[in-house]
């Protein structure tokens, strides 16, 4: 559902943003999955890897627009995804959104958050590719629901197909007390979600099959209240914090001591 909407604005922008140097991609960009493992607890944010959006919004689903300003990171490491909202120093609401400028194909991804609690706010670790990439809508779901303490949503698209199975899924303690670990293993016949170790969804049919980038997203809507809740505003800003991210690509495990690769059998 996150980006259903969210592929629609970035189609008619695309060569706009391509134009001024964004890093949603076009149909022309050549598309190479990486092939390396990869990890990083966000020191510094890596120009030639990584792209912050900025200046727009998803839709009139979303009640605040992507900005830098939403972005930052903590000083010894830790990435801070942040929704601020409006006030008489911040004429609008602003949201923040990290993506990959790599590309990505089957393997295992990785990422440790934690965030505030809050209704009608998503904060998301997720894979997407779509039209505006030259390719059908694929995508694999972390989705953060914080309008609850410990509820995710797990979900997949296959040429923009969600097949109807998004799946809410519970952990504790929730991520507003602590680090939740999120992992995904994809592989061309199958594809699991993890959350703190725990398998929480296994799927064998209707498998994405396209390289994808990877976002960190962190949003607010007004109107998506039936599955985010009525929005709540924060009386200041609110935070996803991402600690570590890190890929393995598929046939390799325990590249990094503390991947789930090393208890995967």
């Amino acid at each position: 559902m996150l980006c259903d909407m969210h592929r629609f604005f970035t189609s008619v922008i695309a060569a706009l943003i391509v134009s001024i140097g964004g890093g949603v991609g076009c149909a022309a960009e050549t598309i190479t999955p990486m092939t390396e493992a990869y990890q990083t607890d966000f020191r510094r944010l890596e120009s030639g890897r990584w792209y912050i959006s900025n200046g727009w919004s998803n839709g009139d689903h979303q009640n605040c627009t992507w900005s830098r300003r939403a972005i930052a990171l903590e000083q010894g490491g830790g990435l801070r995804v942040r929704y601020m909202p409006a006030s008489e120093a911040l004429p609008e609401a602003l949201c923040g959104e990290l993506q990959t400028r790599m590309w990505f194909l089957y393997g295992t991804f990785e990422a440790r958050l934690r965030g505030d609690l809050g209704s009608g706010r998503n904060a998301a670790f997720f894979a997407y590719t779509g039209p505006v990439h030259g390719q059908p809508h694929d995508e694999i779901d972390f989705e953060m629901l914080t309008r609850e303490s410990g509820l995710m949503w797990l979900n997949r698209y296959v040429a923009g197909n969600d097949f109807g199975e998004g799946k809410e899924s519970d952990f504790e303690p929730g991520a507003e007390e602590g680090y939740v670990d999120l992992a995904f293993v994809w592989e061309p016949d199958r594809l699991r979600w993890y959350i703190n170790g725990e398998l929480r969804r296994e799927e064998t049919r209707g498998i994405p099959s396209h390289p994808m980038k990877i976002y960190f997203s962190h949003w607010g809507s007004d109107i998506l209240t039936s599955w985010m809740g009525p929005f709540d505003p924060p009386d200041g800003p609110v935070e996803m914090k991402v600690s570590s991210f890190s890929y393995t690509p598929m046939g390799q495990r325990c590249v990094f001591p503390d991947s789930i690769t090393c208890e995967l059998p």
